[in-house]
């Protein structure tokens, strides 16, 4: 993941894509475990020290959960400054 500004789709673990940017992403932990994280280091690259939001089972309902909050954080970030706020 890289800063919010160049948004473009890069390859993740599994053949998962992402958005660059977006502030939550899902780490694929096993078949059936799948973490939401959320990135707390702006240079874009995720780390051990992500903060931990929620664990899924199913892979779609973690990306539907990242999707959702992603676009709150959009709109945070657009009325108050880039990671000003949390959306969750």
């Amino acid at each position: 993941m890289q800063t919010r500004s160049t948004n473009i789709p890069s390859q993740r673990k599994g053949g998962d894509v992402m958005k660059t940017g977006d502030r939550y992403y899902v780490q694929h932990l096993t078949d059936h475990v799948f973490l939401v994280r959320e990135r707390v280091s702006l240079d874009g690259a995720p780390g051990s020290d992500d903060r931990l939001v929620r664990s899924f089972e199913i892979r779609h309902d973690a990306y539907l959960y990242i999707d959702s909050i992603n676009e709150i954080q959009r709109q945070l970030d657009a009325d108050y400054g880039h990671w000003t706020k949390h959306a969750i």
